[in-house]
């Protein structure tokens, strides 16, 4: 109890007293606010966007803190100049300022904005009374078995994507039609990696389900996003707003890579997945946090 009490109290005392201190000593010695300090200590990256990020939630000034919170900033020029006129920063004396941060700006909108749409289409349940959710499920059969035609709508087969039954729709009950258009953005986007992998999951020792670790990598890269894990990632890889397509080439990787872990795991069995897709997981996590130099993107990627 006391120890706890003690530590929020240093927490209030380090932002209410400390920090801002701080800020007014450096400002004072180096002539640079927190802000044109950042751009001028980090290169273009996760290190700078982050800091950016962090300085614009701590700021007590009402327009830096809403810059943060908002989603959709339609004109980053007006608000860098706004924040250079807050700031007393002088474009032709630093010049360098205004595209540094409406890049750190657009990253940190972009990415808010991504987790809004990505949550809204997991939201979306799939139907097979929508025709274009079956569609989309024909389709991806069509990309994963070429040349074999599925016999019924409803019918085993499925199981050999690695479906736990007859019918697909009840395995995308946890993550909507988000796991549906992962799966099919894999099979279509990166052919021979996808079928190597679903080849693979087929092992008469090391074998898993396809389809349903698929989905369970979904939630797991929905967790990542959602958590502001992936910040790291897609303020490395992009100046502008990071888009679903972005997004889904995170999965891509996380699916070749986890294929990869599992067989240098040698699992006992299936029932060992859990542990070791918790323990997958967690090495990512742990990359994107100590590494802000971290970038999620296989060879195969880069050569496409």
């Amino acid at each position: 109890m006391v120890t706890e009490w003690l530590g929020n109290a240093w927490t209030a005392l380090y932002f209410f007293l400390v920090r801002p201190m701080w800020k007014w000593v450096l400002r004072k010695y180096t002539g640079r606010c927190e802000l044109l300090r950042i751009c001028y200590q980090y290169d273009e990256g996760a290190k700078r966007t982050k800091s950016i990020e962090r300085s614009l939630k701590l700021s007590r000034v009402t327009y830096l803190k809403e810059l943060y919170k908002s989603g959709n900033i339609p004109d980053t020029a007006a608000a860098a100049q706004e924040v250079m006129k807050i700031k007393a920063i002088v474009q032709e004396v630093h010049p360098r300022f205004m595209d540094c941060f409406q890049v750190c700006l657009c990253q940190i909108c972009g990415y808010k904005k991504l987790k809004n749409d990505v949550d809204t289409i997991r939201r979306v349940s799939y139907s097979a009374e929508n025709s274009d959710h079956e569609k989309i499920l024909l389709e991806l059969w069509d990309n994963m078995m070429p040349g074999v035609k599925l016999e019924t709508r409803i019918c085993n087969q499925w199981k050999e994507l690695g479906f736990q039954g007859e019918d697909p729709k009840t395995d995308f009950r946890g993550m909507g039609v988000l796991g549906l258009y992962q799966l099919l953005h894999f099979a279509t986007k990166h052919r021979e990696q996808c079928r190597r992998v679903l080849s693979r999951s087929n092992h008469p020792t090391y074998w898993y389900p396809y389809a349903v670790v698929g989905i369970n990598l979904t939630k797991a890269i929905f967790d990542m996003l959602q958590s502001g894990a992936l910040r790291t990632h897609f303020y490395n890889t992009s100046k502008d707003k990071p888009c679903i397509h972005d997004y889904h080439e995170v999965y891509c990787y996380m699916f070749f890579e986890f294929d990869k872990f599992w067989f240098d795991s040698k699992p006992k069995d299936i029932m060992e997945f859990g542990r070791l897709q918790g323990k997958f997981k967690k090495l990512i996590q742990d990359r994107l946090k100590d590494d802000p130099s971290t970038v999620l993107v296989a060879d195969f990627q880069k050569e496409e």
